[in-house]
Order: C-alpha cells, then sequence, then structure tokens
C-alpha cells in the first residue's frame, strides 16, 4: 500500500467525519477526539517492516498537536552483537531488558487536511511548508516536526493531543481522526506484501476547559477527556485453528498489542485479566503484567508452550473464541492483528487489525502525562530555561512584550507576568526545569471480610463444596448419590464443564494455601484424582515435554502411590491460573464476602475456591469417573478427602 494510495482513501473517511456525531462515554475509534492513542507501532526496515501513520483534522480551521511516540523497544543486555528482543523473533542470548523513551513532535494541521507519513522517516517535506506552497487564507504546515525514528528494530506507541497555538495548553477542540498502517514487504525469494491497518482509538473532550498541568485526566470525578473502557473485548480465531474446510494444517494466528490509558513518564504499570471463552461458552482465565506496553502473540501471554495455551486452538477444541480483557490497575487501549497462512505457501502470511471493542468505562479514571512538567520561562518547551527566556519573561514583567511571545513564563494564566514568576524563571534557569511527578492515585476502600464458622473435625482446610459448573459458569447440584453417598453429577459430555473445589480452615486454624501445580513435581495444596483416565490419558505432565494431551488415572484414587504426585499435577496445572479466583455465578449476591464482580463462591462461607476447567484435551470419558479432591493449609496439614461421581452421557 503506497502513501498516496492510503490518503486518498483517508481524505474520504475524514469528509465523513467532519459532520457532528453524537457524543461517547468512553474511548472510541468512531468519532473526532480530541487525543489519539495508537497502541501499536513497528519499524524493523531490515526486514521489511514498517508503519504508515495517518492523522486528519475535521474543523474549519487550523489545529495545533503536541504528540510523542513512546520507544518501548527491549534491549538486549549482555548479549552478541547484532542480537536483539523484537519486534519480530528473540534472538537476544543474554537478558532482554525494558527501555522507555519518548520522542516529542509538534504539528499543524490545516482545516480539513489528511496529513500522512511513515515512522521511520518521519514527515521532512511538509505539504503546505509556508514559503513556496501554502493553503486557503494562509494556512501552513510550517511550525510542524515530524522527525522519524530510523531503521529500527522500533516498537512502541503514538499519542496526539490537541493543544493551543502556543503549543503549551491542552484545547477540548474533538477534531481529530486516525489510522495507522502496519506494512511488511518481503523480497525474493520468498516475496509478498501484508498490510493491517486499524483506527486510531479518539479520547474525546469532556471539559469546556482543561487545566494548564502536565496531566491530561480521562474519565473519573475529574474528567476533562472521556473514560477508558472497564473492558476490552474481541472474538477472535484461536491460535492454530485451521481456516480452510478439511485442512489441518495450523493457519490463524494472533498478535495482541496493549498499551495502559494511565501513562506518566515516570511509569506505567498494570495487570491485565484475560477472561477467555469457547465455542461451548467455557470460561478460561489468565493475567499478565504490563510495563507501558504488552505486544505477544496470544498463545505466548501465558505460557512458553503455545500448545499448552487457553488460547490454542487444541486446548479449546473450537476454532473461534471470545476474549475479555480488564486492566486491574487502570484502563486499556487495545489493537490485535490476526495473520492468516496460506497452505500452498506456507512463508506467506496475509494479516488485518483491527482496535479491540470497549465496554463500561472506568469510574476511578486514569491519568496521561503528555509533557514535561510546568517549567517557568520554558518559552521553547525544551526542558530547560536560557537567559534569553529570561530576558523575555522579564521584558513581558516589564509590559514591554505581550504574554504571548513567552506563554509558560505566565504561570497561572493571568495574562501577565509577576515578581513570583519572574523569581521562579530565574530560579529555572539556575536550577534546572523540576523533574517529572507522578499524579496522586485514587484511595482503595477495602472489601470488609467476614470470619466464617469452621467444622470442628477437621485438623487441615475443609472443603465446603466439591462439585461442577456449566460451560456458562453456573454450578449445578447433584443429580443423585450413588450407594456409598457421593454425589453424582451427570453432564451428556465430557468437556464443557468445570470442576469446582472450595473450601475454609480447619482446625489448625491455618490459611487455605492456594497452589495448585509444582513445577519440582511435589505435591500442590489442591490434590485432585480421577478413577479414570481424562482425555488420551498419557502420563506426560504438563509442560514437562510439549504434551497437551490427558490426564492419567489412579484407579485407587490414593493419594500416597507412586504415580499420584504426577497425576496431580497434571490436572492442577490447568487450573484457572494456577491459582484459586472465584469462577461461579450466583445471582442475587451483593459484591463484599465471596464475591468478585458478579461472581460468587457456592458456599457463602468459603474461603477459597479452586476452579479447573475441563476442556476437549483432557475431556472425561463416557460412563461414570470417581474424582477424589483434598486440600492443604499454610502450615502443611492435610485436610479430609472428599469423592464426587462424574457421570458423562445419558
Amino acid at each position: 500500500m503506497t502513501i498516496a494510495r492510503a490518503l486518498s482513501s483517508f481524505v474520504i473517511a475524514v469528509a465523513i467525519a467532519s459532520s457532528p456525531l453524537p457524543s461517547a462515554a468512553q474511548t472510541s475509534p468512531d468519532e473526532p477526539a480530541a487525543l489519539l492513542v495508537y497502541p501499536y507501532v513497528a519499524v524493523d526496515t531490515a526486514n521489511g517492516t514498517d508503519t504508515l501513520i495517518q492523522l486528519g483534522n475535521v474543523a474549519s480551521g487550523p489545529v495545533d498537536l503536541r504528540c510523542f511516540y513512546e520507544n518501548l523497544t527491549p534491549l538486549c543486555i549482555n548479549g552478541q552483537a547484532g542480537e536483539r528482543c523484537g519486534p519480530g523473533p528473540v534472538t537476544c542470548s543474554g537478558a532482554c531488558e525494558p527501555s522507555v523513551s519518548r520522542v516529542p513532535m509538534r504539528i499543524r494541521v490545516t482545516a480539513r487536511q489528511p496529513l500522512a507519513w511513515s515512522v521511520s522517516a518521519g514527515l521532512q517535506n511538509l505539504p503546505l511548508d509556508g514559503v513556496t506552497r501554502i493553503g486557503p487564507a494562509g494556512q501552513s504546515n510550517q511550525s510542524s516536526e515530524i522527525p522519524g525514528v530510523g531503521g529500527g528494530p522500533f516498537v512502541g506507541t503514538l499519542r496526539c493531543v490537541v493543544v493551543s497555538s502556543d503549543m503549551f495548553r491542552p484545547a477540548p477542540d474533538n477534531v481529530l481522526f486516525g489510522q495507522a498502517t502496519i506494512v511488511r514487504r518481503r523480497g525474493a525469494p520468498e516475496a509478498f506484501d501484508d498490510d493491517a491497518e486499524y483506527r486510531a482509538i479518539g479520547v474525546k473532550a469532556t471539559a469546556s476547559t482543561i487545566s494548564r498541568d502536565e496531566f491530561l485526566n480521562l474519565g473519573g470525578p475529574s474528567a476533562e477527556y472521556a473514560a477508558c473502557p472497564d473492558v476490552v473485548e474481541f472474538e477472535h480465531f484461536f491460535d492454530g485453528a485451521s481456516t480452510l474446510p478439511g485442512s489441518i494444517t495450523p493457519q490463524a494466528a494472533t498478535t495482541l498489542a496493549l498499551t495502559n490509558c494511565t501513562n506518566t513518564i515516570l511509569s506505567s504499570m498494570n495487570v491485565a485479566q484475560f477472561l477467555v471463552f469457547n465455542e461451548f461458552a467455557q470460561r478460561f482465565t489468565t493475567s499478565t503484567q504490563i510495563g507501558f506496553q504488552l505486544v505477544k502473540p496470544l498463545s505466548k501471554i501465558d505460557t512458553s508452550l503455545e500448545s499448552h495455551s487457553i488460547f490454542s486452538s487444541a486446548i479449546n477444541g473450537t476454532l473461534t473464541g471470545r476474549t475479555n480483557i480488564h486492566g486491574a490497575l487502570g484502563g486499556l487501549h487495545a489493537v490485535a492483528i490476526e495473520s492468516h497462512g496460506d497452505p500452498t505457501t506456507p512463508y506467506e502470511m496475509h494479516s488485518d487489525a483491527a482496535e479491540l471493542h470497549g465496554a463500561g468505562v472506568r469510574l476511578a479514571g486514569d491519568v496521561l502525562t503528555y509533557r514535561l512538567p510546568q517549567c517557568t520561562a520554558d518559552c521553547n518547551l525544551d526542558g530547560k530555561v536560557s537567559i534569553d527566556e529570561t530576558v523575555l519573561a522579564v521584558n513581558i514583567g516589564l509590559g514591554n512584550t505581550s504574554p504571548d511571545a513567552c506563554p509558560p513564563a505566565d504561570r497561572d494564566g493571568d495574562a501577565k507576568v509577576t515578581v513570583d514568576e519572574l523569581v521562579a524563571a530565574v530560579d529555572s534557569a539556575l536550577n534546572g526545569c523540576p523533574d517529572p511527578q507522578s499524579p496522586p492515585t485514587p484511595e482503595v476502600t477495602p472489601v470488609p471480610t467476614a470470619t466464617p464458622t469452621r467444622s470442628p473435625q477437621s485438623v487441615g482446610p475443609e472443603i465446603t463444596h466439591f462439585g461442577i459448573a456449566t460451560a456458562d459458569d453456573r454450578p449445578l447440584a447433584a443429580d443423585s448419590t450413588d450407594a456409598m453417598g457421593r454425589p453424582i453429577y451427570v453432564h451428556l459430555f465430557g468437556q464443557g464443564m468445570t470442576l469446582i473445589v472450595e473450601a475454609r480452615r480447619g482446625q489448625s486454624d491455618s490459611p487455605v494455601a492456594t497452589s495448585t501445580y509444582s513445577e519440582t513435581g511435589q505435591l500442590p495444596d489442591l490434590q485432585v484424582l480421577v478413577s479414570r483416565p481424562l482425555g488420551d490419558g498419557i502420563a506426560d505432565v504438563c509442560e514437562d515435554d510439549g504434551h497437551s494431551g490427558g490426564v492419567p488415572a489412579i484407579p485407587t484414587l490414593d493419594f500416597q502411590s507412586d504415580a499420584a504426585a504426577a497425576a496431580i499435577n497434571d490436572l492442577g496445572c490447568r487450573a484457572y491460573g494456577r491459582q484459586p479466583t472465584v469462577c461461579t455465578r450466583k445471582l442475587g449476591v451483593p459484591t463484599g464476602v465471596g464475591s468478585v464482580q458478579g461472581f460468587a463462591t457456592v458456599d457463602s462461607t468459603s474461603q477459597v475456591q479452586f476452579c479447573i476447567p475441563i476442556a476437549k484435551a483432557w475431556a472425561f470419558p463416557v460412563g461414570d469417573t470417581i474424582v477424589a479432591a483434598r486440600v492443604r493449609d499454610q502450615a502443611g496439614n492435610l485436610g479430609p478427602e472428599q469423592k464426587i461421581v462424574v457421570r458423562v452421557g445419558e
């Protein structure tokens, strides 16, 4: 795709967008906005990768923008020359360390003007340079500075905010539209072109005036801009899915790019929580930490072995699914790039990109630091105050020069420079500008907890509930009991269900321990055995040798047998995130003890709930399978065993 062709289609989009559109409660790519976010920008010209940025102004007059790239390319530390940590294959033999820097730019966009440039080269020849090329009413791009980042490797983001003509104050003008195209060109002998285009995420200004400081408030009690969504979600092929009828060759793969709504110059930290649903509505979950950005193939988010990932088609047993992503510490901007291989030419990929749909709004809000903190008399906004700028501030104070000549000298915005502002200007010249500061974080109100009653019979943890839930997380009641009093749970299919084990403190009064898997092969805290093999029943343990098959049986259900530890770990490593979580729905239960965001434990006195999804690869066989469980506390005490019967088929 050439810049000219891309720009011609973008001009049409800008023209359509110039008509008034309804306001939104959260960020959106569908409406003109005062802040644009491009969550994923990549350059690696040695391997034919670049990013084309397109940006347009739908207003009838010119607008000024402050933009910055975030260079988040990880560095290869203690590796060999030429080794790298991405984008693309990681070849570093040392350690990959995160790096963070900003590349600032200024842009003036004339009335209804579209601009386009490649991230590698920037825009050196302005369309309207103000000298040989001038637009209507004398408008031009003359003050614009759009540098390139070079040939890379480079991976990061781009953010642009509308500001006043002095480039110092945010302006509440919702006039921007944008899109990005990730371009891949590969030469002979395996030549192909692959473009993936997504729309920039627009954040509308919601306040009529915006504060002069360096922080932009997205949502929350002091909102200046629209809130980020509480959840981003998308429907996708699972990695490794075959998209051609009758073909078993893996063809689909998706790369997810997440960047934080809250982002300061100093830091940006978040935890992304994933809920994954397959076509049976069976629910999986995992979480991962995000620094400034996360760019990963889906099936590498939760494990280094793609065949074991909850985003793998082989694990889910379905081709497609839906993923919801919640930022635990702040909102998220997200783009997914889905690629499909051609079985006839395996090296050739065809990709498309899309921004993720947002649901709900973050009530706490997010904060974006869009520039360095205000430095009195830093007229050219370069982060320092020169003697010339100090003299200019003095002349403004004496009334010899207009305050418009140096807006940063007028710290309080009262259209004059006072003695205290001159003192601050001299201090900045002598001692430097202030360091970036983190915005205050909102207080979190702790959720009260109740002390449950205990059964005096148990020493270790007492199992308060043991059963199964449906694929949509509804706990089931037992259908009957067998001659030994064990509850029988009937399910038509061997998959599309979740094993639920809940527990509370026993007589030892030690908290319930929470491990479900031990990489060293020892017994974890949750211990579950099955009397018949699940799936193919191969005895390989989870990630030990890359096998993604079933779970072996221990027919005697003897926790002390030689093969028990391996079988327990093989099933336990499939538990949600390898840690307990609440995964059953219980409507009508208020948020508080025993409930998390609409979910609740089955027994209100439970202190821990373990969830083990049953997928196609480790499905229960037809007939009756006895399942035994016990739990250990933090002092090492084991609680009593409980057993249930899972009956598959009518």
